[in-house]
Parts: structure tokens; C-alpha cells; sequence
């Protein structure tokens, strides 16, 4: 009996071994083709990921090469206006946001004379002046003229991340050196601000409000706000941002045109070239007190050193 009951107790041993053994087979047999899945699937990631950014450098190079000069892209109003205004909140946010607008315009015709006012010193930390010093290095570098290269200290206006800005203060001061400067084209911050910077939107807030109620306002152009994802992309967002200019585009491509009628005033869209790519850097490096181990990869990924979409805003 106990001999019996012995090679029984073998057998299920057995059994439970080879069970397990099997076990363990199938489950390498599922690693395996996981493994081989995972291997097809990255594959596939990484093709897609080249063929995105293959696209984009070649996008890139087309619309800021060939197509860059196109009134259907940068319409007449900003390539031949006479005098440039950008209007920003601190120092250095001409480089980190509108250096593709002003580049585009200022490289491309040397006619046109670029100005900047800047709402403040950036004197949140107390370095407003070091700050003001480090703009005209910036404008330099832009080719924005030196006489119009503005950063202001109005009590009202100073740099703090959760006060708004007061529209009729920022409006007096923008009619005022539009005047003086005899100024017909303007670009500045939309309702987003970039960085949703509270100084940003209201900079935005009142061009936008002195834009709407003056019929003889110059042409003002707003830089589009974009998600988070999208704002650090490289030049990765190009295509998705160029599909609203599909048309514009293929039209430029067939028949290139230097005027346009209104209907192309609309949005305008600036592209760097690699050599204004390097001006916008050259530009940041003036602003010494900003730099930042975050800023150096803000310089490479940022869609903002690299293209600009711009909406305009229809006056009164």
C-alpha cells in the first residue's frame, strides 16, 4: 500500500513539473514575441519620428528660404512697413518670442526702422538697470535701431508676476511713442501672452483695446499662443501650424507674389533662417542675468526662436 501510494505521489510530481516546465516555456514563448513586437513597434516610432523631423527641417527650410518673402505669408504691412514697433512687458522677451516677426522683418528689408518699447525694466529681483543695459545688446543683435530701443521704469508698470497692468497707463504710452516715431505697423503678445505671464496679457489687453477703438491705429499683429506641448517641440509644430497656410503656401510655391489684397492680411507667418536662428542667440546672450541651464534648452526646443504665426487685429 505504501509502495502503491509512493508512485502515485511520483506521478503528480511529475506531472506538476512538467505542467510548470510547460509553464515556463509558454511564458518565454510570450517574452519573446513581445520582445519582437516591441522591436517592429520601436522601429516604427523611430522612422516616424525622423520622417516627422525631416519634414520639418525641409518645411523650415522652404518657408524661410524660398517662401519667406511672400506677401501671402509676411503680408506688405509688416515686410514694407516704415517703422516697426514691438511691444513686449520685460527685457529679453524680444528674443525668447518675436525674434522669427522681427527678423523677418528687419533682415529681410533694411529700409523698414524697428522699434521696441518695453512696459518695464524687469526690476522684479531688484536688476532693472543691469536689465536696460543688457536690451541695447539685444537690439544690436535684432538690427532694431538704438534711439528706439525703450525700456521703461513707470510706477505703474512695474515687473510682478500677479498685478495687472493698467490698460489707459500702457495706452497713453503707446500712442505717445507711435506718434513720435510715426509708427504703422505693430506686434505684441495676444490674449494668451505666450507664457500666460500676467504682465503679457495685459501688455496684449490694451494694444489690442487702442487697436479696436482707433480706425487710424497702425497695423497690429498679435503672436498666437500655443499648449504647453506644442510651444516645445523644436521645429516639430511647424507642420501642424503650417496647415492653416496650406493654401497660402501652395500658392507662393506656383506663383510667387510680393503684394497681396486683403484677404492675405489676415495672419502672417515668420520662419528663421539658420542665420537669424543664430542672431536670436546672439541676442539672448546679451541678457546675462537671464541665463539659465533651463534657458540653454528653452534656446534649442522652444518653436518661438524658431517660427513665428501671427493674427492681426482688425481696428475700428
Amino acid at each position: 500500500m505504501f509502495f502503491f501510494c509512493s508512485i502515485i505521489l511520483i506521478q503528480r510530481q511529475s506531472r506538476t513539473l512538467i505542467m510548470t516546465r510547460s509553464l515556463a516555456a509558454a511564458c518565454v514563448l510570450q517574452a519573446r514575441h513581445l520582445l519582437v513586437y516591441l522591436r517592429y513597434r520601436r522601429r516604427w516610432v523611430v522612422r516616424l519620428g525622423l520622417f516627422a523631423l525631416l519634414l520639418s527641417v525641409c518645411l523650415q527650410w522652404i518657408l524661410s528660404y524660398v517662401l519667406g518673402g511672400d506677401a501671402r505669408l509676411l503680408p506688405p504691412e509688416l515686410q514694407h512697413a516704415k517703422n516697426l514697433l514691438i511691444v513686449t512687458a520685460h527685457p529679453d522677451d524680444e528674443c525668447l518670442f518675436f525674434s522669427p516677426s522681427i527678423l523677418g522683418v528687419l533682415d529681410r528689408n533694411p529700409t523698414v526702422k524697428g522699434g521696441l518699447l518695453v512696459m518695464s525694466t524687469g526690476n522684479n529681483y531688484g536688476i532693472g538697470d543691469t536689465r536696460k543695459q543688457e536690451l541695447l545688446g539685444s537690439c544690436r543683435a535684432l538690427r532694431i535701431d538704438q534711439s528706439r530701443c525703450i525700456a521703461l521704469d513707470h510706477p505703474d508698470l512695474q515687473d510682478n508676476p500677479v498685478a495687472w497692468w493698467n490698460a489707459s497707463t500702457i495706452q497713453s504710452i503707446l500712442q505717445e511713442y507711435i506718434q513720435e516715431w510715426d509708427i504703422d505697423a505693430i506686434i505684441t503678445f495676444d490674449e494668451g501672452g505666450v507664457s500666460g505671464h500676467i504682465n503679457h496679457r495685459a501688455v496684449s489687453a490694451a494694444v489690442s483695446e487702442y487697436v479696436l477703438a482707433n480706425q487710424k491705429a497702425p497695423a497690429t499683429y498679435l503672436l498666437v499662443t500655443t499648449t504647453l506641448l506644442r510651444k516645445y517641440t523644436f521645429l516639430l509644430d511647424l507642420p501642424l501650424t503650417a496647415l492653416s497656410f496650406t493654401w497660402r503656401i501652395i500658392s507662393a510655391i506656383f506663383f510667387p507674389a510680393k503684394a497681396a489684397d486683403s484677404r492675405y492680411t489676415t495672419k502672417a507667418l515668420a520662419v528663421n533662417t539658420w542665420h537669424r536662428y543664430s542672431l536670436t542667440r546672439k541676442a539672448f546672450s546679451s541678457h546675462d542675468s537671464q541665463y539659465s541651464w533651463d534657458r540653454h534648452l528653452y534656446m534649442i526646443m522652444s518653436r518661438y526662436v524658431w517660427f513665428n504665426d501671427l493674427r492681426r487685429v482688425r481696428s475700428a
